[in-house]
């Protein structure tokens, strides 16, 4: 099961970075240049939607079955992007693929859980996290190789083989430990109510790519549609959202830092390869390698995370990483487009250590705090975090990127803004973690 999870977690993050290196070749393709946010936004809002439900069901129905439902909505989302031969076909079959995704990644969080002690988990968390860097590892190189041989199709199929591999090891190996909880009457309301507040707050934050005003609006309505379902879920006998553990403040932290951290990972990949590109002139396959050195130093701080975490304690260690990244980011705010491909490799692993840490102590400090009746509905709480940073600061940051390129028609400047937006969230996260009283450290 172990290798399972693992695959698991490898293919979706995969997924989300792999697409990185043809997002120019998609555009031009399918001849829609709305299709650059698109591409990441719509695989990213959609599992964000998926995730907490998949998660209270595994608590209600089981792991198995929903770990399995998950794999298979994905599946077949991945062979329809590859086959896509419209943007819009491409935008129902990334919908179907980020659903699926929403089912994956909460279960191996929860797997993780159940299947290992407190003391192991700790190592396999930071392992099973480190997939995300080995996908940045991976993608860049295989995008590359792809496009140069086949076409942008390809970056989809690629997955198929390991989805199906995935599903047969559950289905011949994972037997569940517990029985699970029956499930709760009105639960098809609960989804209803989340869903549409969640689907209005997703839908501002995607409008306000678009027009300003009207997608600020949005989003405020989708943030009160929300509140009235978090007043109401906490008269619910099973909740969607794991109601007791938001009311510790530790935990509320901690997944501010999920959502900010991931947000600014997701940043950083996107703009880094564009930037080589545009900037410095180079193939899609050194654009794509740009982003090397960080998913190696990725994978060792995420490996490193719980040493580090029994070290410096939880507060101090996620003051430094922080901060570490937070120097990294001003530097790319500040250096000039001439600024030579091996400097922006060093910088590239300096960012990526520190994010990988940040990434990984996170959300094993957050989830130390779910018990094991609602260690699914945790996990997809954490997991719907990080998903919504991601889709909002992949948004976010393309409206900062588009709105500079347009007033100054230099690709550089517009980077330049990405980067110091990023420096200034992290400088209000590390004043929000600096005022937090000291935390609980596992």
């Amino acid at each position: 099961m172990t290798v399972a999870i693992y695959l698991a977690t490898l293919v979706t993050a995969i997924e989300s970075t792999i697409v990185v290196t043809a997002t120019r070749s998609i555009v031009n393709d399918l001849g829609s240049s709305e299709l650059t946010a698109l591409i990441f936004s719509t695989y990213l809002f959609s599992s964000a939607l998926a995730t907490p439900i998949f998660g209270r069901m595994a608590d209600n129905y089981g792991k198995k079955k929903i770990f399995q439902a998950g794999l298979l909505l994905f599946l077949v989302g991945t062979i329809l992007c590859g086959v896509s031969i419209s943007g819009s076909m491409l935008f129902g079959a990334r919908i179907i693929q980020g659903i699926g995704a929403g089912g994956i990644m909460p279960m191996t969080f929860a797997l993780i859980g159940e299947l290992f002690d407190l003391k192991t988990r700790t190592k396999v968390m930071g392992l099973n996290n480190s997939a995300w860097g080995i996908a940045s590892l991976i993608a860049p190189l295989l995008g590359g190789l792809i496009l140069r041989s086949l076409t942008w199709h390809w970056i989809f199929f690629i997955n198929v083989p390991f989805v199906l591999i995935v599903l047969a090891i559950v289905q011949v190996f994972y037997q569940e430990k517990e029985t699970a909880a029956t499930p709760q009457k009105g639960a098809f309301q609960q989804y209803s109510y989340f869903i549409f507040g969640l689907l209005v707050l997703l839908s501002g934050i995607q409008l306000f790519n678009l027009q300003l005003v009207f997608g600020a609006l949005v989003l405020i309505a989708g943030v009160i549609a929300l509140y009235f379902f978090y007043q109401k879920e906490k008269k619910a006998p099973s909740p969607i959202i794991p109601i007791g553990t938001i009311k510790i403040s530790a935990f509320r932290l901690l997944t501010i830092c999920v959502f900010l951290i991931n947000g600014a990972l997701i940043g950083f990949q996107v703009y880094l390869p564009m930037w080589v590109q545009t900037e410095l002139q180079l193939s899609p396959t050194l654009a794509g390698l740009a982003l090397l050195p960080s998913s190696i130093a990725f994978i060792l701080g995420s490996y490193y995370s719980g040493k580090l975490l029994t070290r410096f304690g939880q507060k101090k260690l996620l003051q430094l990483v922080i901060g570490g990244a937070l120097i990294g980011f001003l530097f790319l705010s500040l250096v000039p487009s001439s600024t030579g491909y091996p400097i922006l490799l060093i910088f590239s692993s300096f960012l990526g250590f520190f994010i990988g840490t940040g990434v990984t102590i996170s959300v094993i400090s957050a989830q130390s705090y779910a018990s094991q009746q609602n260690l699914s509905t945790v996990s997809g709480f954490i997991t719907l975090c990080r998903t919504l940073g991601q889709s909002f600061m992949v948004t976010f940051l393309g409206v900062i990127n588009q709105r500079i390129f347009a007033a100054q028609q230099q690709p550089i400047a517009g980077y330049h803004g990405v980067y110091f937006a990023i420096s200034i969230i992290f400088v209000f996260l590390l004043l929000v973690v600096s005022l937090e009283r000291s935390q609980k450290t596992e």
